[in-house]
């Protein structure tokens, strides 16, 4: 127990704090989208039956003033956001007019307080190597719920108690104590969201693991392509008409132009019955033709494949209803506050410690 008592402590000032910056930038990024409709109220509007219905217009006409080739994903507004989202091939991001195409604001992560945050929560403004070491931290986080639960229950009747979350005052002991109830008030949601961050930090190996433990057949993936030609693409408005008709029901989330010497164009749908807010369910589309090349229904894949696209809708308690929100707050919340108290715990202990040494090192003069 000392052992794990000693790692815990240590490990925990290592990377507590970087844990804590992770947790609050985290639960600030739940706000995102209120923050966009603040900015911008026309975005707070729900999307009108016309709207839905014009959104293949709206689409050529935002291709017009953007270049599909500029363009790596292109969101559809929904009634939490009534505007397309962009994300750009510079790295750039954009919001337009669900009507007009027109560019509402063009941003990126360094001028832009959700860019800035979400770099921050996902990369620690370090790019790949951020990402990496993220995932790192948040199986550290895994490690400090699973631990400190540990810890705390042999003491649990002798002044550990759940009733001390809040510390009574300023001495070291005392925001151990705190340290340590809040801790386990506050473990369930930590575990959750540590583990579901860093699965998506891993998520390659992580979405191979599950395939091959719970999948009887391979995940199906997007692979049809399209060779580009001298030819001009079928109206967007054709597009979008032909992968809202694939399987039927669904609606269109997301939309991806060809890349490259691959012209086919990639739609993400939601069809009845998707948790992931963007739909994990594909159509690839000939876009000289407007002609559905391969539909893939998420809904039919393995249960591993399944279990993998839960991991985001989880961790960023989206696609659930609001049944998520308040776990994911708590333990943003939490996460921030327990890195905040066991530093403050620790320095406090050891300042009390270097102040009865000098004490000591008096009475001997």
């Amino acid at each position: 127990m000392e052992l794990l008592r000693r790692l815990h402590r240590w490990a925990g000032l290592a990377v507590g704090l970087v844990l804590g910056v992770v947790a609050a930038s985290g639960g600030l990024l739940l706000f995102e989208a209120d923050y966009h409709r603040a900015r911008h109220p026309r975005l707070a509007a729900a999307v009108t039956p016309e709207e839905r219905a014009g959104r293949g217009d709206a689409l050529e006409r935002l291709f017009a003033q953007v270049p599909p080739a500029e363009v790596r994903v292109v969101r559809f507004p929904d009634d939490g956001l009534n505007g397309f989202e962009l994300w750009l091939a510079d790295g750039s991001q954009a919001l337009a007019d669900p009507v007009t195409g027109a560019l509402i604001e063009r941003w990126t992560w360094r001028d832009s307080l959700p860019g800035f945050l979400f770099e921050l929560h996902a990369h620690l403004l370090a790019g790949r190597t951020g990402h990496a070491v993220n995932g790192i931290v948040a199986l550290g986080g895994v490690f400090f719920a699973l631990s400190g639960v540990i810890l705390w229950w042999p003491g649990r009747r002798s002044g550990y108690r759940l009733r001390r979350a809040l510390p009574r005052g300023l001495g070291g002991v005392e925001w151990l104590r705190s340290h340590a109830a809040s801790g386990v008030l506050l473990s369930a949601p930590l575990l959750l969201f540590a583990a579901t961050g860093a699965a998506l930090v891993f998520s390659a190996p992580t979405a191979r693991a599950l395939s091959a433990l719970l999948d009887r057949t391979p995940p199906r993936v997007p692979d049809a392509t399209v060779s580009l030609q001298p030819r001009p693409f079928r109206p967007w408005r054709e597009v979008v008409a032909a992968a809202e008709a694939a399987f039927g029901a669904g609606e269109v989330v997301m939309l991806s132009p060809g890349r490259g010497d691959d012209a086919a164009v990639r739609v993400r749908k939601r069809l009845p019955g998707e948790w992931h807010p963007n739909g994990r369910s594909w159509v690839v589309i000939d876009p000289y033709e407007a002609r559905v090349l391969q539909a893939i229904d998420a809904r039919e894949q393995g249960a591993g494949t399944r279990l993998a696209h839960a991991i985001y809708p989880v961790h960023a308690a989206r696609g659930t209803g609001s049944a998520l929100f308040l776990p994911a707050l708590l333990g943003a919340l939490g996460g921030a506050w327990l890195a905040a108290g066991g530093l403050a715990a620790w320095w406090l202990r050891r300042r009390a410690s270097e102040i009865a040494h000098v004490a000591r090192e008096g009475a001997s003069l």
